[in-house]
């Protein structure tokens, strides 16, 4: 096969941190090349290379044969090469058709004028979002869309393009499974047309169905470029981990006892919700029990996000009785369930959870500054004390407490939002898709973390679409379709296919 890319000796270095270690690697034409690895081994810092994000690093990039120097993403798209990003990165406040067209809107004349076509914009749009198998109205500001629209709006922008390598960041971490294939299609039909593709992905089953040829990374080093077809599942996990899969497989064997009085209890709760891209809520019931995990599932758009916030006092209710250790909560709001020890870990959590310009102390205290205060002033030796406590506790890398959080990987971004809950001292933890965009190892460290949470007292409702975080972790399972809870299974005695059933609706 015709190369289109070479990279020789990528090298990328963070003030505290070596993304990435003299890689070498290249990109055939009409090529899916995966590359996979732990959290924090450079696969999203090698992607942000090539589309011109990070312009200072050290190595070579050739292009159909001769060497570029990619300084800024424009200069990216130049050259052929387009990103879709693992966050979505949109304007909130323009519309899909004005996001998916930025810079390249169409255009119509009146009189000496040219002027945008907005008609047009708005059909071409449509064409474009069909080939996903989406319904999205073109015309929604982009802020009032669902995280799963938002990403497949920042899909569909990288392919309405004409670039020729198209960089896939986690493309489909909050995808449901239909519009997981219909992404899959179009990758597999602009194939066929001469593109090629960088596909990054935790999901390594995902590997086996779209990728040719799949390099695994580990700390910044390149382990191995191999042919999918000759290598299995274990072989790349055992590459990307450095150990046998059995050692990092995570199962809770406890079982909580439920008894005395709640932490949580909800009655009847419904909800009418402002926004048009949220589900609303149809009697919604039921209790958390101290060290009992409630797991929480069904597919996209079941009504799990909009449960989990209105729990959290982000969303309002129209009816319905919200208890926490018994007392009613008469005016439920963010601050009211923080003070009764109730910590809402978000699904979006760069949009609503941490705060990215800010050193990783600053965002693991910043909900306790209060209780770190000297005379009128905050106490910064106590303040990193606390940080520090919480980030070895939970295993952050790197563990320097003074690292810009953005420069974080994914899987640590999420311990530092719970090492914040943690340092409340909470009675529940809200927790929505914690393992989302996450890859195994740190999958495992994350589940191990909410089974220590339970262990310790502590009640969690665990919301994830992944039915595997519910199985190996809940007490109980409770499913969500359509914004009502229609299904309910004790630990042990439930299975993916029974769930999926109640999940997609086969029961009711």
């Amino acid at each position: 096969m015709e190369e289109i890319l070479r990279i020789e000796g990528l090298t990328k270095i963070f003030p505290g941190v070596k993304a990435l270690d003299n890689v070498s690697l290249d990109l055939k034409k009409e090529e899916v090349h995966g590359i996979v690895g732990p959290n924090g081994s450079g696969k999203t810092t090698f992607l942000k290379i090539i589309n011109g994000i990070y312009p200072d690093y050290d190595g070579r990039i050739f292009i159909d044969g001769r060497e570029v120097k990619i300084k800024n993403p424009r200069m990216a798209e130049k050259v052929g090469i387009t990103l879709v990003n693992q966050i979505p990165l949109l304007f909130p406040n323009l519309t899909v058709a004005e996001n998916i067209f930025l810079g390249r809107e169409p255009t119509r004349k009146v009189l000496f004028f040219k002027v945008i076509d907005n008609e047009k914009m708005k059909n071409e749009t449509l064409k474009i979002l069909e080939k996903f198998g989406s319904k999205i109205q073109v015309d929604t500001k982009v802020k009032d869309l669902t995280v799963s629209a938002q990403q497949l709006v920042e899909i569909a922008r990288a392919f309405a393009r004409d670039a020729k390598i198209i960089c896939l960041d986690e493309p489909t971490s909050a995808l449901s499974p239909s519009e997981v294939e219909h992404l899959f299609d179009q990758i597999r039909k602009l194939k066929e047309e001469g593109k090629s593709f960088f596909y990054v992905t935790h999901r390594i089953e995902e590997i086996f169905q779209i990728c040719d040829r799949v390099t695994v990374l580990r700390d910044g080093k390149k382990i191995a470029t191999v042919n999918v077809s000759e290598v299995t599942y274990d072989d790349i996990v055992k590459m990307m981990v450095g150990e046998e899969r059995l050692k990092i497989t995570f199962e809770r064997k406890e079982v909580a006892q439920r008894f005395g009085e709640p932490i949580l209890k909800v009655v009847n709760l419904s909800t009418s919700p402002q926004e048009a891209s949220r589900r609303s809520l149809t009697n919604i019931t039921l209790e958390v029990y101290p060290g009992e995990i409630v797991g929480i599932t069904g597919i996209v758009g079941a009504g799990k996000t909009e449960l989990a916030r209105a729990l959290a006092g982000l969303d309002p209710t129209v009816k319905g009785e919200i208890y926490v250790k018994g007392k009613k909560i008469k005016r439920i709001s963010p601050l009211k369930m923080i003070s009764e020890g109730v910590i809402y870990f978000p699904e979006d959590i760069m949009r609503e959870g941490l705060f990215p310009q800010m050193r990783m102390y600053e965002n693991i205290t910043i909900s306790i500054l209060d209780r770190l205060k000297k005379l009128f002033f905050i106490d910064e030796k106590k303040e990193k004390e606390v940080a520090k406590k919480w980030a070895e506790t939970l295993g952050i890398k790197p563990p320097n407490i003074n690292v810009i959080v953005q420069n974080l990987s994914g899987g640590n971004k999420k311990k530092v939002i719970l090492a914040r809950g943690l340092a409340t001292s909470p009675v529940l933890f809200i927790l929505d898709e914690p393992t989302m965009g996450i890859d195994v190892k740190a999958k495992f460290e994350v589940r191990k973390i909410i089974a220590d949470l339970a262990k310790q007292g502590i009640a969690v409702i665990l919301f994830s679409s992944e039915f595997e975080d519910v199985l190996l972790l809940a007490d109980r399972i409770l499913v969500m379709y359509s914004g009502r809870i229609v299904g309910s299974f004790e630990k042990g005695k439930a299975t993916k296919e029974e769930i999926m059933k109640y999940a997609i609706g086969m029961v009711n």
